[in-house]
């Protein structure tokens, strides 16, 4: 939380104070450059729509195991305990910064806040700077990395930055050699009091990667360009390589059938099956018009392995488990009622 609060009272000064021109407080000339119209109006509703929340929706149609059957508290713990654990943090301390679209190769430079509450700037006009203070790469969060737009001497670093699209890739390298790789998302200019430190520094569910310049024309009397260009970007995670799981290694997965299925007179039992996973049990009769079986009923895994059924001699049943990952049994033995 407090982390939080830093990263925010301090972006205000960021954005609004610091220049990502170099040498902009040693009389740094004005090269005209001005940022693209393209970053105005349809760009600032996609960055409204990058950053709205994904709800999912339930399938239709679904089973909700709570409501077929009823599980005692050690059973709900044990469903508890075996939520997958949260993803690990994989962030780095980036090093190097390649953007292809745009022909950038950088070195990343990390920095903090500078005694007048600014956030540092690049030593070098080809030089990238990462705010060390808040979140790593690849980690859950906005991390920030900032780049001159130019110098004394013409474009910088993130001079091009301005023509990225959605969909293209930046990588960005830490001390294992091994790139992460964030895809463009949305580009978004701000007047330079203008931009929305929540979305750029704040906190988030999603591991993304922001990119910020100046932007819009050089105002001598400020001091700073009138404009702060942000490449809001998202990690792109490695697809799993996990190998295929053979049909045999599975079977585990599904429980044993019920056995010692009796049907007598009115009633029909059957014997427990010794699995803590279980939580309950269907039962199945014959239906004579068209030869299937349906589901009449379904028990608890904690209650008594019984069901009364009117007319139970003149049908045929049979009796499944049901796990708490909803998986079921193959049916058990089919049977008709016995005489005593």
């Amino acid at each position: 939380m407090k982390l939080k609060i830093f990263i925010l009272s301090l972006g205000i000064a960021i954005l609004a104070g610091v220049t990502f021109a170099y040498g902009s407080n040693e009389g740094m000339i004005d090269t005209e450059w001005e940022a693209e119209p393209e970053f105005e109006g349809e760009h600032v509703q996609e960055a409204d729509e990058a950053f709205s929340s994904d709800e999912e929706e339930e399938e239709p149609g679904a089973i909700d195991l709570n409501d077929e059957f009823v599980r005692l508290g050690g059973e709900e713990d044990r469903e508890a305990d075996a939520e997958p654990a949260p993803e690990p943090e994989h962030g780095i301390v980036p090093l190097s910064l390649s953007i292809p679209a745009i022909e950038v190769e950088a070195e990343i430079e990390p920095v903090g806040v500078l005694d007048n509450g600014q956030m540092g700037v690049p030593d070098e006009a080809e030089g990238v700077a990462w705010f060390e203070p808040g979140t790593m790469p690849g980690n859950t969060g906005n991390a920030v990395l900032a780049g001159h737009v130019d110098s004394r001497t013409g474009p910088a670093v993130f001079w091009d930055l301005n023509k990225l699209e959605p969909g293209d890739e930046i990588h960005v390298t830490g001390e294992d050699g091994e790139p992460l790789t964030f895809e463009v998302q949305v580009s978004v200019s701000y007047g330079r009091t203008d931009a929305p430190i929540e979305e750029i520094f704040g906190p988030t569910d999603k591991k993304r990667l922001n990119l910020i310049t100046c932007s819009g024309t050089f105002d001598s009397g400020e001091g700073t360009h009138d404009q702060r260009l942000v490449v809001y970007t998202e990690l792109v995670e490695p697809e799993s390589e996990e190998e295929p799981v053979e049909e045999d290694t599975v079977a585990g997965d599904t429980p044993d059938a019920p056995e010692n299925v009796v049907v007598q007179r009115d009633r029909i039992t059957w014997h427990a099956v010794r699995d803590d996973t279980v939580i309950g049990y269907r039962i199945y009769r014959e239906n004579k018009d068209t030869g299937e079986f349906d589901h009449i009923e379904s028990v608890s895994a904690h209650e008594r392995k019984s069901l009364r059924v009117e007319d139970a001699y003149d049908y045929a049943f049979y009796v499944t488990s049901v796990n708490d990952e909803g998986s079921e049994s193959e049916p058990s033995e089919t049977e008709v009622h016995s005489e005593e």
